[in-house]
């Protein structure tokens, strides 16, 4: 985490919950590179209003958004929150990843209307990117080493 006087480089958004994306492949190609971030993450169910403030302050100065939707939520604030950045021109990062079929997210089996319905806005938020001709990946790696790379072109 950085400090929020300071610029940072990227914000973390994306799957939170009890996913390890941040911790075992962002965070540690980020530092690699000598790259600040802010990592909005917290220990499951701490998560309060209070810390909205902070986040959306990380939010505003970071310089890219790297932005993970993993294959084990069934949120769809990350997807709301990714296309508005993509229709507000920010520099993002982005991967998504679809669910498959007889997915178990959180201990529970997602049944079919559900997993059509999760991945039908990932497929809009990907319909939106490709649009506005900003790539999407569909690994955490993959779009970390973009947005590094995001990055590297903007200094």
């Amino acid at each position: 985490m950085t400090s929020l006087m300071s610029r940072t480089n990227i914000f973390l958004g994306g799957t939170c919950g009890t996913s390890t994306w941040r911790k075992e492949v962002a965070i540690p190609a980020l530092e690699a590179a000598g790259l600040s971030f802010y990592n909005p993450q917290l220990d499951w169910g701490t998560w309060t209003e209070a810390h909205e403030t902070a986040e959306l302050a990380a939010k505003e100065s970071a310089e890219v958004m790297l932005f993970i939707v993993t294959d084990q939520t069934r949120g769809v604030a990350s997807l709301v929150e990714a296309a508005y950045l993509i229709g507000s021109g920010r520099s993002i990062a982005l991967a998504l990843m679809f669910i498959p079929e007889g997915a178990i997210v959180d201990g529970e089996v997602i049944t079919e209307l559900e997993r059509r319905d999760l991945n039908r806005g990932r497929l809009f938020v990907r319909t939106l990117a490709q649009q506005a001709e900003i790539p999407v990946f569909d690994s955490a790696e993959a779009a970390t080493h973009y947005a590094i790379k995001l990055l590297k072109h903007k200094a």
